[in-house]
């Protein structure tokens, strides 16, 4: 089987959860290859999950630092997608897995870990899709198997935390941020170039694939759904939280 690997590009909220979609589309018709994806949020963000209640999350401190907030296609809880993180998607028809979302959790999982034991940070898979270091979640994980046997799975992999903005933008306590969350640079001073770099080498090891960058069709039908679908959350004094423009970033800097 053939992959297709788009290189990392910085988004807002809205484009990255729409361009996540979009690829699913082409995925499902077969217009493209199965795909892996990286990519960076600009603005820093919150994602909350499919059937999440925004108000779960301090909507207020996401409008006092201009935050974008988006609702995800895939359950789970809300998450803060600092923009020096990593974020990746994988989009395949299910049968690559052997036809099981549990098996495809732990194969894609397998990657990051590798990873990190590549950088002498020990990790392991807990919960089917929190990857963690002693006790303490780097990485989290969230997949949804839709329509026409295609699976997504996308997760964010944390490299650094500011322990002010997070536990705020959450609505939890800095206390319990520090026990539960972790960070590559807590553990080892690795650049980013070299992080996302072994990540890359990872996700495609072993694999047929050709970097490609989005089809003219998948980015028009991003546009639209980030205006139609993931556009903004309402916050509470009934202003509109709107997603900024796009932006290009190759690499990992």
């Amino acid at each position: 089987m053939k992959w297709r690997l788009i290189e990392q590009g910085c988004y807002n909220a809205a484009m990255n959860m729409a361009i996540d979609h979009a690829i699913y589309e082409s995925v499902a018709n077969g217009r493209e290859q199965p795909t892996i994806r990286f990519y960076k949020w600009m603005p820093s963000s919150v994602s909350i999950g499919a059937y999440q209640n925004p108000k779960e999350i301090n909507l207020d401190a996401c409008r006092k630092y201009n935050m974008d907030i988006v609702r995800r296609m895939t359950g789970g809880r809300a998450v803060f997608h600092d923009k020096v993180d990593f974020t990746y998607s994988v989009i395949a028809p299910i049968k690559n897995f052997e036809y099981s979302i549990e098996n495809a959790y732990k194969q894609i999982c397998s990657w990051i870990i590798n990873v990190l034991h590549k950088f002498g940070i020990n990790a392991n898979l807990e919960n089917k899709n929190d990857i963690l270091v002693y006790g303490k979640k780097i990485s989290g994980n969230a997949a949804r198997a839709m329509d026409k046997d295609v699976y997504l799975q996308h997760g964010t992999l944390i490299y650094d935390i500011d322990f002010d903005l997070m536990p705020e933008v959450l609505n939890i306590s800095q206390e319990l941020v520090r026990e539960r969350v972790t960070s590559i640079l807590q553990h080892k001073k690795i650049n980013r170039k070299k992080v996302y770099q072994t990540l890359k080498n990872n996700f495609v090891a072993d694999k047929e694939f050709k970097i490609e960058e989005l089809s003219k069709f998948e980015l028009m039908r991003a546009e639209d759904l980030a205006k139609t679908k993931y556009n903004a959350i309402i916050l509470p004094v009934g202003t509109l939280l709107k997603n900024k423009g796009v932006c290009y970033v190759g690499g990992g800097s």
